[in-house]
C-alpha cells in the first residue's frame, strides 16, 4: 500500500511536466541597488527566456537582458517579465533606492546674522545626520525628522556655494548671496556751529563701494562714489536739514542695500547756567506753545520749570536739559488739549502728566508744571471743584506755608512752593513754581472751576 501511494504522488508531479510548457527560469542582478540620485542602475538578466521586458517603476520601461536606467530620488520597484519560447512568463522584482537631499536658504542672507537652512532627505528617513558646509567649511549639523526634513542654523559671512551632505546623499550646491551690513551714523551733536559728520561703512569691506547723495532743502550737495567707508563733514553754520542717501554698489555675490537718513542742524545743548541767544529763542518757542517760560538769555530755575512741563506733555525724559531730542520735539510738538469743554474757562490738574492747564475760550492758554501728592499716605482729591478762597502772599498751614494759595476743596490748594520736582511729592496740594503763583493768583477769579484727574 505504501508503495502505491508514493508512485501515485510522483505521477501527479510529473504529469504537468509532461503535458505543460515550463515557466522560464531567470536570475536578475541590479547594480547598484542604492545610491545618490540621479542613480544609474545596470540591470542584467540570464536564464531560459527568449525575451525580457523591464518596468522600472517610475513610468519608464525597456527590453533586453541587459539594460541601464537612471533614477530620480525615491524608492522604486523594478519588475522584469521574462517570456519562454512557448509563451510562458515569469516575473522578478528588485527594489532600488535613489537618495536625494534638498537645500534651501534665505537669498540674500544678511551678513553675520543667523540664517535658517532647510531641506529634506528623499525618500524620507529619520535620524540621519546632515552637515552644512559653506565656502569656509563646516557651519552646522542637524538630523532629519521622521518625514525626512531637517533644519540647520548658521551665521552667513561669505557668499558662495552652500552644500548639505549626509551618509546617503549630498545636495546640489546652493548659491547664497549676502546682504552686507551698512552701518551709518552721525558724529557730533548736530548743534549749530559744532563739528558734525556723517559716516557710513560696509561690512565686510569686500562687499563693494558706496554711492552717497546728500541734499539740503532740495539742493544736491554731494553725489559721489566712495570705497567701502566714507566720512563727510556737514555744514552747521545755519539751522537746516539734510537728507542723506547711501547705497551699496555690490561686488559679485553680494546684494545691494541702502539707507536714507535725516540730519538736522539744531540749537545747542542747554542746561542750567547757559547764557546765550539760544536760551532766549528757547523761551520764545515755549511761550508760543503756551508754556510758562521766562524771558532773557539765562537758563535758570524758571527755564528748568518750563522745560520740565514741555518734557511731561511730549513724553520725553524729565531731565530739565534741552538736547537734540528736545529740539526735534519742539519743532513738531504734541498739542496740549483740555479734557473738558465746559465751562470755556477753567483749570485742569492733570495728575498723570503732572501739569496744570489754564483753559481759556475752550483752549489751553497756559501750561504750568506741578507736583501733586507723593508723600506716603497722602492723596490729591479727584473731581470737579471750584476756587472758594484766595490768600495773597504766605498762608501758614499745618503742613507748611502756602504761597498765594487758591483753595479749591477743604484744605487743598493750588499754591506756590520753592520745590516743584518733576514727579509727585506734595502732601496733597498742587504745587506750582513760586514765580508762576502770583500770575495765577491775579488771573484766576473766585468760583473758577477746577478739574482734577
Amino acid at each position: 500500500m505504501r508503495r502505491g501511494l508514493v508512485c501515485a504522488f510522483a505521477l501527479l508531479i510529473l504529469v504537468p511536466a509532461a503535458t505543460g510548457a515550463p515557466t522560464p527560469a531567470v536570475t536578475v542582478q541590479a547594480t547598484p541597488t542604492a545610491g545618490q540620485a540621479p542613480l544609474q542602475v545596470t540591470f542584467a538578466a540570464s536564464g531560459e527566456a527568449i525575451s525580457y521586458h523591464w518596468d522600472f517603476g517610475d513610468g519608464s520601461s525597456a527590453d533586453g537582458p541587459n539594460v541601464q536606467h537612471t533614477y530620480a530620488a525615491g524608492r522604486w520597484t523594478a519588475t522584469l517579465t521574462a517570456r519562454s519560447s512557448s509563451g510562458e512568463t515569469s516575473t522578478q522584482t528588485t527594489v532600488v533606492t535613489a537618495y536625494g537631499l534638498t537645500l534651501t536658504a534665505p537669498n540674500p542672507a544678511r551678513y553675520g546674522r543667523r540664517a535658517v537652512f532647510r531641506g529634506s532627505l528623499v525618500p524620507a528617513e529619520g535620524n540621519v545626520a546632515v552637515a552644512l558646509t559653506g565656502p569656509r567649511g563646516r557651519l552646522a549639523t542637524a538630523r532629519t525628522k521622521g518625514n525626512g526634513a531637517y533644519t540647520a542654523v548658521a551665521r552667513v559671512r561669505q557668499p558662495g556655494a552652500y552644500v548639505a551632505t549626509s551618509e546617503r546623499a549630498a545636495s546640489t550646491p546652493f548659491e547664497v548671496r549676502v546682504a552686507p551690513k551698512l552701518v551709518t551714523g552721525f558724529a557730533g551733536s548736530g548743534a549749530r556751529g559744532s563739528p558734525y559728520f556723517f559716516t557710513a561703512r560696509l561690512v565686510p569691506a569686500s562687499a563693494g563701494k558706496l554711492a552717497l547723495r546728500i541734499t539740503r532743502e532740495g539742493e544736491v550737495l554731494i553725489d559721489h562714489t566712495y570705497q567701502a567707508s566714507v566720512r563727510v563733514k556737514l555744514d552747521t553754520r545755519r539751522l537746516t536739514s539734510y537728507e542723506v542717501r547711501v547705497e551699496a554698489l555690490p561686488n559679485a555675490g553680494y546684494a545691494g542695500v541702502s539707507r536714507v537718513r535725516q540730519a538736522n542742524v539744531v540749537l545747542p545743548r542747554l542746561a542750567v547756567g547757559a547764557r546765550n541767544g539760544a536760551v532766549a529763542q528757547l523761551g520764545d518757542q515755549l511761550r508760543r506753545q503756551h508754556y510758562a517760560a521766562p524771558y532773557g538769555l539765562s537758563f535758570d530755575g524758571r527755564m528748568v520749570d518750563a522745560v520740565y512741563a514741555f518734557q511731561k506733555v511730549n513724553g520725553l525724559p524729565r531731565t530739565g536739559v534741552v538736547d537734540q531730542r528736545f529740539w526735534r520735539a519742539l519743532s513738531n510738538p504734541r498739542s496740549a488739549r483740555p479734557r473738558f469743554a465746559r465751562p470755556a474757562s477753567h483749570l485742569e490738574v492733570n495728575k498723570g502728566l503732572q501739569v496744570l492747564y489754564v483753559v481759556r475760550h475752550a483752549g489751553v492758554a497756559l501750561i504750568v508744571p506741578i507736583s501733586t501728592a507723593g508723600v506716603p499716605g497722602t492723596y490729591t482729591p479727584v473731581g470737579r471743584f471750584a476756587v472758594y478762597r484766595k490768600v495773597v502772599g504766605f498762608d501758614p498751614s499745618p503742613l507748611g506755608t502756602l504761597y498765594d494759595p487758591l483753595y479749591f476743596t477743604g484744605g487743598y490748594a493750588i499754591h506756590g512752593n520753592p520745590s516743584v520736582p518733576p514727579y509727585p511729592a506734595s502732601h496733597g496740594c498742587v504745587r506750582v513754581p513760586m514765580w508762576v503763583a502770583p500770575y495765577l493768583y491775579r488771573t484766576i477769579p473766585y468760583g473758577e472751576t477746577v478739574y482734577v484727574y
